[in-house]
C-alpha cells in the first residue's frame, strides 16, 4: 500500500468529499433515468449532455479526491519540514560562531601568557584570569563553563566550581594534536557532575600555543547546549499543534527533545531518507516524521547532528487553516489545481448553455413544455449542488495551498529573524570583548604615534582575519579620531576620519563594559558607502578605569543580509526582505527596492499584491535573542518579511453568470415575453427568444477574411434544409471589451428572423449565457430619447432581479435590449439595414450602472 493508502483514513476531510460526490453521481443517474422515462421526446437531446455531464464528473470526482488527499499530505509534510530544517539550520549557525570563538579566543595574549607561565606564576596570575574569562561568559552568554588545562589534561583555571582537577576527556588529546578546533559531544568529566557520574557536554576545544608555536595548553568552552535547545524548540514550534522535535544524532539516538516525557533523550528512533515523510512507529504509537539534514554554513555542517519533527497519526490531520476568502480568487502557480479548476468550469459552461437552449425550446413547445422545463429544474439544482460541492472542494485546496504558501513564508521569515538576530547576538559581543584587550587599552591611552598606530592596525587587522563578517574595525580615541583600521578604504582613506557624532556620544555615555552602542541604519562616515549599522563599545584604562577610547566594528550588511535572505528563501519565486519598524527596506531579493525605499508588503494582509503577481506574505519582528535586543535598550523593531508567489493577479473578482439572473414578478402573465440573456465583457444583455435558436460552443468556429467589420469567422450549424455556414460577429469588437476574456468564456448565439424562425443567419459571439426570462411588459422599457444615436443597437432595457452570492435580498439589474434585425444587418444579410462597411466603429452600449468597468466578469 501506498502512504496515501495508509493515510485515507484519518483524512476526514476527503472521506467526506468522497461523500457527497458519491451521493451527486447518483443523483445524476436518478435525473438522466426519469427523464427518459417521463418526457423521452422532448428530453432526447439533453439526454447525451446528461450522460456526458455525469461521466465528466465522475472523472473530475476521482482527480478532486486525488488533489484533496494529496495536498492534506503535503500541508502536513511542509510544516514538518519547514519546522525540522529551521532547527537544524538555526542550531548549526550557532555552532558555526562557537568553533570561531575558541581559535581567537586561544590567541589571547593573557591567556597565552598565563599558560607559558611557571605554577608560581599562574597562581599569581590566576584571579586576574578568573576575572577575564568570567567577563568572557558574561558577554558571550551562550557559554556555561570556560576550562583552562594543561597539555596533560590536568584544570589550570575553570569558571564552575567542582569538577575533577584532571580531565581524562579525549577532546584535550585531541585539541593537541590538531592545529584547529574540536568539537565533541557526550560524556564527560568536564559536564556537572551528577551523582558522581559525568553527564554529556558539547565542548568546543583548542590547544594554546606560546610565540614559539608550543603547546603550553588547552582551551575548553561548554556550549549551554540544553538551554539553547530549549529556545530554539520553543521558537519553532507551535503551542497549538502537537508536534514534537528531536534532534538526532548519526545512529538515531535522541540529543535533545522537546517533549521527554514521550520521547527521552537517549532513546533511539526511525529515520527516512533526508526531507521525506515517514510513517513509523515509537512507543507502540503511529507517528509521521520528517527528518532534515543541516544546510552547511561556510562549509559547516555541525557535529553530524539531523533534526526530526513528529506528530502523532491520531492528531496530524486536524485543520487548522482558517477559512480564507480570497482563497476562491487567486490565479496558483499549479498546473493540476488549475486545469481541475478549468474543467469544472468548462463543464459548469456546457451545461448552462444546454440548459439555456432547453429553456429556448421549452418556450416553443405549447403544452409539452411543462414537463421539459420539469426536467430541466432537476438539472439545474443538480448541476447547482453539484458545482457548488465541487467549487467547495476546490476552494478546500485552495485554502489548503495558500495556507501551506503562508505556513512556508512564516517559517522563512521567522527563520530570518532568528538568523539577523542571532548575528548580530554576536556583533554586540565582540565589540564588548575586544574592547578589554590590554593591547587596545595601552595604545589608545597613550599619546598618538605612528608606532603606536602601527600596533593597531596589526591588532586590528588580525581580528578582522578571522571575522570576516565586518568591512573594518576602528579604534578611535576619546574625541572620536581615527587610531587605527583593520582596512583602509582607496577610494576615501579614513585616517584622519572621525566617529558620527551621534555614535560618539552614545559611546562615552556607556557606564560599564557589558554595555555596547550600535548606530542605525545609515552609510556611516567610516564605512564603504553603503548603509550598515556600527558597533561600538568603550574602551578604559588604568585602576579607574577611565575612558580613553573605543572601538568601532563596521558590520558588512550587504554581503552578509543578502546572504541570509538568499539561504532563507532558497529557489522558491517570491521576495525576502528585512524592513525597519516603518516599513522601509533595510535589504531585499528584489533588485528594484533599493534600501531605504518604501517596501509595499511590509504592513498589510497575508495575501498581497505586487507588480501584477499575488504573494502569500508573512512578517516577523525580530524578537532579540537570550539579553540581544531583550533587556539591553537596543529593540530596534527590524522585521524580516517574506513574500512567496502565488500566481498572477486575478482583478476580476466575479464571473456575472455566478449571479442568476432572473424575471420579475409580471402584472400580468399573458403580457410576458421571453428574453434571451447573456453577457458580453461587464454588460448584460438581451435579445427576443424567438430570435434565438440556440447557443453553440466556440468549437467549430473558423476564421475567415470576411469584408465585416467585427467578423470572428463563419460556423457551420444545422437548418431545417441541412447545414449552413453562416458569419458570426465578435460581441466584445461591438462593444470595445479589451481586456481578455476567462479561460471558458466564448459562446455562439445562432440567430433568426421571426419571418424565417427556422433559418439560422448568423451568429454572434458572446462570452457566456445568463438565462431565458419572460418579462412582463411593465419591466420592458424603450431606449431613452436621443441615446439610439450613440448607440444605434441598443432598442430598449429590461428590469430583472439579480440573486448576488451571499446575499440575503434580490437586487434590481437592468440589461440592455438589442435590436435584433439592426444585427442581422451588421452580418450583411438584411437588404433593408444594409451591410455595415469595413472598418466601422464599434457601436457603443450603455454601461450597466451596478456593474464597474475595472471589476470586469469576464
Amino acid at each position: 500500500m501506498s502512504l496515501v493508502d495508509d493515510l485515507l483514513p484519518h483524512l476526514r476531510r476527503v472521506q467526506s468529499a468522497e461523500r457527497d460526490l458519491r451521493d451527486l453521481s447518483l443523483l445524476w443517474q436518478m435525473i438522466e433515468a426519469s427523464s427518459a422515462i417521463s418526457c423521452p421526446d422532448e428530453a432526447e437531446a439533453i439526454l447525451p449532455m446528461l450522460a456526458q455531464t455525469r461521466a465528466r464528473f465522475a472523472s473530475l470526482q476521482t482527480r478532486l479526491l486525488a488533489q484533496l488527499a494529496g495536498g492534506s499530505i503535503a500541508e502536513l509534510h511542509e510544516e514538518l519540514a519547514a519546522t525540522a530544517q529551521c532547527t537544524i539550520d538555526v542550531l548549526v549557525r550557532n555552532l558555526f560562531e562557537r568553533t570561531a570563538d575558541v581559535g581567537f579566543l586561544a590567541t589571547d595574549a593573557v591567556l597565552r601568557g598565563f599558560c607559558a607561565c611557571d605554577a608560581p606564576a599562574q597562581a599569581a596570575q590566576r584571579p586576574a584570569l578568573l576575572q577575564r574569562l568570567a567577563a568572557y561568559r558574561a558577554k558571550y552568554s551562550v557559554y556555561d563553563d570556560i576550562i583552562v588545562l594543561a597539555p596533560g589534561g590536568e584544570v589550570l583555571v575553570r569558571l564552575a566550581a567542582g569538577g575533577p582537577e584532571r580531565s581524562t576527556d579525549a577532546v584535550v588529546a585531541a585539541a593537541v594534536a590538531g592545529n584547529g578546533h574540536v568539537e565533541r559531544h557526550g560524556r564527560s568529566d568536564l559536564a556537572d557532575p551528577v551523582d558522581d557520574s559525568p553527564g554529556d557536554a558539547l565542548l568546543y576545544a583548542h590547544r594554546i600555543d606560546d610565540a614559539a608555536g608550543r603547546c603550553v595548553g588547552v582551551l575548553v568552552l561548554r556550549f549551554r547546549h540544553a538551554d539553547e535547545m530549549e529556545r530554539i524548540f520553543a521558537s519553532v514550534l507551535d503551542a497549538d499543534r502537537a508536534v514534537a522535535m528531536l534532534l538526532i544524532d548519526s545512529d538515531g539516538r535522541v540529543v535533545a527533545s522537546s517533549d521527554p516525557a514521550h520521547v527521552a533523550p537517549g532513546a533511539r528512533v526511525r529515520t527516512a531518507a533526508p526531507g521525506t515523510l515517514a510513517l513509523t512507529t515509537f512507543a507502540g504509537r503511529e507517528v509521521l516524521a520528517v527528518t532534515c539534514q543541516p544546510t552547511p554554513y561556510q562549509g559547516y555542517a555541525g557535529p553530524g547532528w539531523r533534526a526530526q519533527a513528529l506528530v502523532s497519526l491520531g492528531t496530524a490531520f486536524r485543520s487548522r487553516q482558517p477559512v480564507l476568502d480570497e482563497a476562491a480568487q487567486l490565479a496558483l502557480d499549479n498546473a493540476e489545481l488549475a486545469a481541475i479548476r478549468g474543467e469544472v468550469d468548462a463543464i459548469n459552461a456546457d451545461l448552462r448553455r444546454v440548459v439555456w437552449n432547453g429553456r429556448l425550446v421549452a418556450g416553443l413547445q405549447g403544452g409539452a413544455q411543462a414537463r421539459l422545463k420539469a426536467v430541466l429544474q432537476q438539472i439545474n439544482e443538480a448541476g447547482t449542488r453539484t458545482r457548488d460541492r465541487v467549487a467547495s472542494a476546490i476552494h478546500e485546496l485552495y485554502c489548503s495551498s495558500l495556507g501551506r504558501a503562508h505556513q512556508q513564508a512564516q517559517s522563512m521569515a521567522r527563520l530570518a529573524t532568528e538568523l539577523l538576530d542571532r548575528n548580530l547576538y554576536e556583533r554586540a559581543n565582540d565589540c564588548r570583548w575586544w574592547a578589554l584587550s590590554p593591547v587596545l587599552e595601552a595604545q589608545l591611552a597613550a599619546p598618538d604615534s605612528a608606532a603606536g598606530r602601527r600596533t593597531l592596525d596589526t591588532l586590528l587587522a588580525q581580528i578582522n582575519s578571522l571575522y570576516p563578517a565586518y568591512i573594518r574595525l576602528v579604534a578611535f580615541d576619546a574625541g572620536g579620531r581615527v587610531r587605527g583600521l583593520s582596512r583602509d578604504s582607496v577610494e576615501h582613506p579614513l585616517a584622519d576620519a572621525t566617529l558620527d557624532d551621534a555614535l560618539l556620544h552614545a559611546t562615552l555615555q556607556l557606564g560599564d563594559a557589558q554595555r555596547y552602542a550600535v548606530s542605525s541604519f545609515a552609510v556611516p562616515a567610516l564605512g564603504d558607502g553603503t548603509p550598515t549599522w556600527v558597533y561600538t563599545a568603550a574602551v578604559r584604562h588604568g585602576p579607574q578605569r577611565q575612558l580613553v577610547g573605543g572601538i568601532a566594528l563596521v558590520f558588512d550588511a550587504a554581503r552578509e543580509l543578502p546572504a541570509m535572505l538568499q539561504a532563507v528563501l532558497g529557489t522558491q519565486a517570491g521576495i525576502a526582505a528585512f524592513v525597519d519598524a516603518g516599513g522601509r527596506v533595510l535589504c531585499t531579493t528584489d533588485a528594484g527596492l533599493p534600501p531605504g525605499s518604501p517596501f509595499a508588503l511590509a504592513d498589510g494582509d497575508a495575501v498581497a499584491h505586487h507588480a501584477g503577481s499575488t504573494y502569500a506574505v508573512a512578517r516577523v519582528t525580530g524578537a532579540g535573542y537570550r539579553e540581544f535586543k531583550c533587556g539591553d535598550g537596543h529593540g530596534d523593531g527590524v522585521r524580516a518579511v517574506v513574500a512567496l508567489r502565488l500566481g498572477n493577479q486575478e482583478r476580476r473578482r466575479e464571473a456575472l453568470h455566478d449571479s442568476p439572473v432572473l424575471a420579475l414578478p409580471p402584472a400580468t402573465r399573458s403580457r410576458t415575453r421571453a428574453f434571451a440573456l447573456f453577457h458580453i465583457g461587464a454588460g448584460r444583455f438581451a435579445l427576443p427568444a424567438e430570435c434565438v435558436l440556440e447557443a453553440r460552443p466556440r468549437e467549430g468556429l473558423v476564421r475567415a477574411p470576411l469584408p465585416l467589420a467585427h467578423a470572428a469567422g463563419l460556423l457551420e450549424v444545422p437548418g431545417p434544409q441541412g447545414s449552413r455556414v453562416i458569419p458570426v460577429l465578435c460581441g466584445r469588437s461591438m462593444f470595445g471589451v479589451h481586456y481578455a476574456p476567462r479561460p471558458t468564456d466564448g459562446v455562439v448565439l445562432v440567430l433568426a428572423l421571426p419571418e424565417a424562425p427556422d433559418v439560422p443567419l448568423m451568429g454572434l459571439r458572446v462570452d457566456d449565457v445568463l438565462s431565458v426570462a419572460d418579462v412582463g411588459a411593465e419591466h420592458q422599457q424603450p431606449a431613452p430619447s436621443g441615446v439610439r444615436q450613440h448607440a444605434p443597437l441598443l432598442c430598449g432595457l429590461l428590469q430583472l432581479a439579480l440573486h448576488k452570492p451571499g446575499a440575503t435580498e434580490r437586487s434590481e439589474v437592468l440589461a440592455q435590449r438589442l435590436d435584433e434585425r439592426l444585427l442581422v444587418g451588421m452580418a450583411g444579410l438584411d437588404a433593408a439595414a444594409g451591410p455595415a462597411p469595413d472598418g466601422a466603429a464599434p457601436p457603443a452600449a450603455i454601461r450597466p450602472a451596478d456593474t464597474p468597468v475595472d471589476t470586469l466578469g469576464a
